[in-house]
């Protein structure tokens, strides 16, 4: 029997969807705690890198939020599809160059920036391993990847999540697609997990609230929170990789 295939939406209704969704949720009501806390993640693994004056490029950088902080290191690039976002976005952060548009068709130079960011963004992509190759394609030899995504093994377990909107593409990932999907091009120096969460399954007694307060007895808050993030309970997966130049020359030849 012949696998049905899945229909996505157009990018002009994906355009329409992150519009709406940027300006109710983000313009109109801010950043909620875990948005926060992937926002903190990158910041650090960014300290850790040392890079001076870095070429940067946040990927579906929204209203721009992020690209604020991201000056305080380097020159930043941000790009993302609602375009009506990036318009306002330019107003508000005149020191970001953004472009708006589809991430795989912006004409952007190759080999051109030192660090890109792409946060919750791979999960509303078709062509995830196309859209790895075109980032990856775009760092410097030896440039650096940090990445956010939404764990597959935990929305699956929520019973929080939104019913999927019109025009948004979703294809969760687990924390081994992810491995996966990273190390063709490159290597991998941080995969991991942050916030815990789930009501289902596994999850639902690993978060509740009777066994926490029982663990609270030998283990601290953080020290138990650190251990499900790092099985990987945690809500959103976060890499950090490198590109590979030795490894792309050899598929080259």
């Amino acid at each position: 029997m012949q696998k049905k295939s899945i229909q996505h939406p157009q990018i002009e209704k994906q355009q329409e969807f992150w519009n709406r969704w940027n300006t109710d949720v983000r313009e109109n009501g801010g950043l909620d705690l875990v948005t926060i806390a992937r926002a903190e993640k990158t910041l650090s693994l960014l300290d850790s890198l040392k890079l001076e004056n870095p070429e940067i490029l946040d990927v579906g950088c929204g209203t721009g939020w992020l690209c604020e902080e991201l000056t305080a290191y380097g020159s930043v690039t941000g790009i993302d599809l609602a375009d009506s976002v990036i318009e306002r976005a330019q107003r508000r952060h005149p020191n970001v160059q953004f472009f708006a548009g589809d991430a795989m068709e912006i004409d952007l130079p190759k080999e051109h920036f030192d660090i890109i960011i792409c946060l919750e963004t791979l999960s509303h992509m078709v062509d995830q391993s196309a859209f790895i190759d075109h980032l990856v394609s775009l760092l410097k030899p030896s440039g650096y990847l940090i990445l956010t995504t939404q764990n597959k093994f935990v929305f699956e377990r929520r019973h929080d999540v939104m019913e999927q909107g019109a025009g948004q593409v979703r294809n969760w990932l687990t924390v081994k697609d992810v491995r996966n999907l990273i190390q063709r091009q490159c290597l991998l120096h941080v995969l991991t997990t942050i916030e815990p969460a789930g009501h289902r399954g596994i999850l639902r007694l690993v978060n509740s609230a009777k066994l926490n307060r029982l663990l609270g007895f030998v283990l601290s808050a953080m020290l138990l929170k650190g251990l499900k993030e790092s099985v990987g309970f945690g809500q959103t997966i976060v890499v950090m990789a490198q590109k590979n130049h030795s490894k792309l020359l050899k598929k080259r030849r």
